[in-house]
């Protein structure tokens, strides 16, 4: 007892003097006493059996005693689409929003979203959540797809109100953490040598050993900065967070997932990076147990996990777009009307004469010229992710193992028989093929939901009754009649795709239509099982199984932190936001 008051007081003495700038905002919060607070930790990608698989091989010591000291480990099942920005949207909002997939078009606005570009995610945030309250009022976002009305957003992609890069990035706070600690900056750099030769080993060991490979592009660029730079000042950000008693914080680790989608989720790189998460963590967990502002209850977490797999291009020799867009011109029998495709054609390009005629402030000037810049010297460097036929009538979104087909003759969704009528061959094409498992459509009926696949078809509706061979399909993805219920579910969703098509799934693993041999977004594998980790005795233990997102934000975080406080106004900014300020076309540097 007296050797942990010891602890107690010398952790009290060290973080003082550390983060001694936050010591007003403390002592502010601590007048009313302890309040209920919530740290939430997610570890993008992570699935239960390969978390399981590093506990194992001793490479979480920090999370290894963590649960001996009184928590549990358990996977729930992810919900569909298995991928951030929905399963975030659920987190801090309640729903996902009709979120579809990483990438997705909107036919109404013909507007491309990808949720790796600040502008598209900033233009459905407010769009989807105007008028909504999220978790995260009045507490902070570090390194997430969504903010969820933080009052402070760093390191995140959208935020509750318009920024400056100066301040998505941290802003004047981050900088003062790294003047107060230059040991962690020195640190830093160091590691970032290190992981980039460390990358030049694993790639080389990885193309001696493996049949699938992923193309390198910017892809040490990223790991760098999602496994050095982004983990230690968001590391040290959620720290200072917990020193100075913010009630709700959140924060995502993306670099295990960003390894995994090169090298595969079970690969000694992405295992081994799980040890570098592990140290944040521990020191995460030291300031809750020592130095805690407010009485916070710490959920460590998954959003989903990966399935391995393999690039769709290295086994069928063309992505999914050139396979389409070759079929197209040999079966050409579109039905796009001319003024449909014109509008989208002009949609999707840069809107450069629109943005250069919008009033902006300067700031909003240098940052939108800057990221044009950069996007156009990167675009030869980042994977396939889009493809746009303008001949054929068609855009393909992928995400992962998962990918969106629009027919641009119409603004509204199209069922399968319109889709027929547009492009006669197309379904039997698709479903016939060995790279793709099954094909949703809507149906003729209002409620009814298509499945294609390469032995016939299924018609789905809310009361579905099959015998056990018409399901046989999905016996590789998991239980038959779970599976109908989400895919019913998605598959009708406003922003899905007339066609959405699934990776198939195989012992050579999952078909990712993005250049990775990591995949989630769909259903089947490891994808679907991600973990979460509560203290012993927590109600939500208590459940037979867990399955969805749903059940995360209403019985774990509004549990503990109670009635959501009203959102503040936003800050006088020198121009309103204007989505018309910002491109539509190219995706930003991280993969999903």
């Amino acid at each position: 007892m007296a050797s942990r008051a010891l602890t107690r007081w010398l952790s009290s003495c060290y973080y003082g003097i550390k983060l001694f700038p936050f010591r007003k905002e403390r002592r502010e919060r601590l007048a009313g006493g302890l309040q209920k607070g919530l740290v939430g930790i997610q570890i993008d990608g992570l699935a239960f059996p390969f978390l399981q698989q590093a506990l194992d091989r001793g490479y979480l010591p920090h999370l290894e005693r963590y649960l001996r000291r009184g928590h549990k480990l358990v996977e729930y099942h992810a919900g569909l689409p298995s991928t951030t920005p929905a399963a975030q949207s659920v987190y801090f909002y309640g729903n996902d929003h009709a979120i579809p997939a990483f990438r997705w078009f909107e036919k109404e606005s013909g507007q491309i979203i990808s949720c790796n570009d600040p502008d598209h995610v900033q233009i459905f945030r407010e769009k989807l959540f105007a008028g909504e309250t999220g978790l995260l009022s009045g507490g902070a976002s570090y390194s997430n797809i969504l903010d969820g009305d933080a009052e402070r957003s760093i390191f995140t992609v959208s935020s509750p109100h318009p920024q400056t890069l100066f301040s998505r990035l941290g802003g004047a706070r981050i900088l003062l953490l790294l003047m107060v600690n230059p040991l962690r900056t020195c640190r830093m750099f160091c590691a970032s040598l290190i992981e980039f030769w460390a990358n030049r080993k694993d790639e080389w060991h990885y193309r001696r050993k493996k049949t699938w490979h992923a193309q390198e592009g910017l892809f040490p660029f990223i790991r760098i900065f999602c496994n050095v730079i982004l983990r230690e000042m968001q590391t040290f950000g959620v720290i200072a967070e917990v020193y100075a008693g913010t009630p709700r914080i959140y924060t995502t680790y993306s670099g295990y997932d960003e390894i995994a989608h090169h090298f595969g989720p079970g690969s000694w790189p992405a295992l081994k990076n799980l040890r570098y998460i592990d140290r944040r963590i521990g020191e995460i967990i030291r300031a809750v147990d020592y130095v805690p502002g407010a009485d916070y209850l710490l959920v460590i977490l998954s959003d989903h996990g990966q399935t391995p797999g393999y690039p769709f291009q290295s086994r069928f020799g063309a992505t999914l777009g050139d396979a389409v867009s070759a079929f197209l011109q040999e079966n050409q029998t579109a039905t796009v009307s001319s003024g449909s495709m014109e509008f989208t054609k002009t949609q999707i390009g840069y809107l450069q004469d629109e943005l250069e005629a919008k009033p902006s402030s300067w700031r909003h000037r240098i940052y939108r010229h800057t990221k044009n810049h950069l996007q156009r010297k990167i675009h030869a460097l980042v994977p396939e992710t889009l493809k746009i036929d303008p001949a054929g009538g068609v855009v393909i979104t992928y995400s992962s193992s998962l990918a969106h087909l629009y027919i641009t003759g119409s603004t509204s969704p199209l069922n399968w028989k319109e889709v027929e009528a547009a492009q006669p061959l197309l379904l039997r094409f698709l479903k016939k093929h060995k790279g793709i498992g099954f094909v949703l459509a809507r149906g003729e009926q209002a409620g009814e939901l298509m499945i294609f696949h390469s032995g016939g078809q299924i018609c789905v509706t809310e009361d579905p009754r099959f015998h056990q061979q018409e399901l046989a399909f999905l016996r590789p993805y998991g239980a038959p009649y779970e599976l109908l219920y989400q895919l019913y579910r998605f598959g009708l969703g406003p922003r899905c795709g007339d066609l959405v098509l699934f990776g198939a799934l195989d012992e050579k693993g999952i078909a990712c239509f993005d250049d990775q041999v990591g995949g989630h977004g769909s259903v089947g594998g490891e994808q679907s099982r991600p973990f979460i980790i509560l203290p012993l005795g927590h109600p939500v233990l208590d459940r037979e199984r867990l399955s969805g997102y749903e059940f995360l934000y209403h019985e774990i975080f509004l549990a503990q932190v109670g009635e959501i406080p009203p959102r503040k106004d936003p800050p006088e900014r020198e121009a309103p936001y204007n989505i018309n300020q910002h491109l539509f076309d190219s995706d930003f540097f991280l993969h999903d």
